[in-house]
């Protein structure tokens, strides 16, 4: 067989042989391929660091939302909001009930061709995250037009529903109220606010009673 194809070869023409091909690359001018990052544009680069940037776990959301807001340490399509009830909506429905709003809320996002991902992380609130441009206006829409939401938090800015431009439980009245209820801890700043508190209620009470003695 193989004298009976030596003849066809011969027909075939002259065969090359590669003996430079570092030479071959550098006359094509494609670049240096020993570095995929030197022929790119900024834009480019830009992007592929996003895409290799490693996303927030739910915990490390849950932990400390504020430092997730926005677009800070998400890729560039990834976007996160916050929805916030009322005062008075969050203890009836508590941590159970949010979780159970979430998931409906989730299904009617979908009905309406909004994809997001929602999570309940306290009593009364609840995260939104979307991976794709341009959804989270459709998911502000959707959550300020319901009737237990108290404001709209992205990018660490507040939207009310239609007809507010305030929140109708202020922070001072939330955060006492949650500390009441056991939903989080004490802040260093309120722990210290507390305790000149008691120091003062207690020198006061101290007074009261020195001066009544002095009456009697």
């Amino acid at each position: 067989l193989l004298p009976a194809l030596l003849p066809l070869a011969g027909a075939m023409g002259p065969t090359h042989a590669i003996f430079d091909y570092e030479a071959d690359v550098r006359d094509l001018d494609v670049g240096d391929l020993d570095d995929m990052e030197s022929d790119v544009t900024p834009y480019f680069l830009d992007d592929m660091k996003k895409r290799k940037t490693p996303q927030p776990t739910f915990e490390q959301m849950r932990e400390d939302p504020s430092a997730w807001m926005g677009s800070s340490g998400m890729s560039g399509s990834t976007k996160m909001g916050f929805t916030t009830l009322t005062l008075a909506k969050s203890e009836e429905l508590g941590m159970t009930g949010t979780e159970a709003l979430a998931r409906q809320w989730t299904g009617l996002m979908t009905t309406g061709g909004v994809n997001a991902q929602l999570y309940a992380t306290d009593p009364g609130k609840i995260l939104v995250v979307t991976h794709t441009m341009g959804l989270m206006a459709g998911v502000k829409k959707f959550v300020l037009a319901q009737p237990e939401v108290d404001y709209w938090e992205m990018d660490q800015k507040r939207q009310y529903p239609e007809g507010r431009t305030e929140a109708i439980d202020s922070d001072e009245k939330r955060n006492k109220r949650e500390l009441e209820l056991g939903w989080r801890k004490p802040s260093k700043d309120e722990q210290k606010k507390e305790k000149e508190k008691k120091k003062k209620d207690k020198k006061k009470k101290k007074e009261r009673s020195k001066k009544a003695k002095t009456e009697v």
